[in-house]
């Protein structure tokens, strides 16, 4: 055949089977030692500390209500959240990048739905990605890495906004913006 000169070895005597396996002078650096302390674990352990939830930095949890929060700020929240490691890149691109943002929108997804984009009326971004998961859910696998991508966001969106519902209201319309601004 035209392609055998690629399987043989020019060298005369040479035999693959008569090939040694290099020897290490120190065998120290040969064997890494396994680490005693993750002896015993499993991918699963691994894979619930990669998805435990961070926590969510206190200057992304002041500026903005979930519960009334515009496509525009959704993006970013999503960016704070994403530099202070509470979103992945593969989560951030998730939610970072709102669909009504896009320019074509009215003219493609505005077309098809009959609804025109509002980038910046704010609305219900929790019950948004609510919905969001029901779908998911309907069109996936729930055991998918989309399924865990949108629980994941949902799950930093209900803190956000139980942890805003918690916290005192602070600006210039509260009692405590007016008192601070009497002083």
């Amino acid at each position: 055949m035209k392609l055998d000169y690629l399987f043989t070895r020019h060298e005369s005597g040479f035999s693959w089977r008569d090939r040694k396996e290099p020897r290490f002078a120190s065998m120290s650096r040969a064997v890494v030692p396994a680490d005693e302390e993750n002896v015993g674990r499993r991918e699963s352990d691994d894979r619930k500390e990669s998805e435990a939830a961070p926590p969510i930095p206190p200057a992304a949890q002041t500026r903005c209500d979930p519960r009334r929060m515009s496509p525009r700020q959704l993006g970013d929240w999503a960016h704070d959240m994403y530099l202070a490691g509470a979103l992945s890149w593969e989560d951030y691109c998730l939610v970072g990048f709102p669909a009504e943002l896009h320019p074509d929108y009215n003219r493609t997804v505005g077309a098809l739905t009959g609804r025109m984009a509002q980038p910046d009326a704010p609305r219900d971004m929790v019950e948004d990605w609510e919905e969001r998961l029901a779908f998911t859910l309907r069109h996936h696998n729930p055991l998918a890495i989309e399924v865990r991508r949108v629980e994941r966001v949902l799950s930093l969106l209900r803190r956000q906004a139980s942890a805003r519902a918690a916290a005192p209201p602070r600006g210039p319309g509260s009692w405590s913006g007016l008192r601070a601004a009497r002083q």
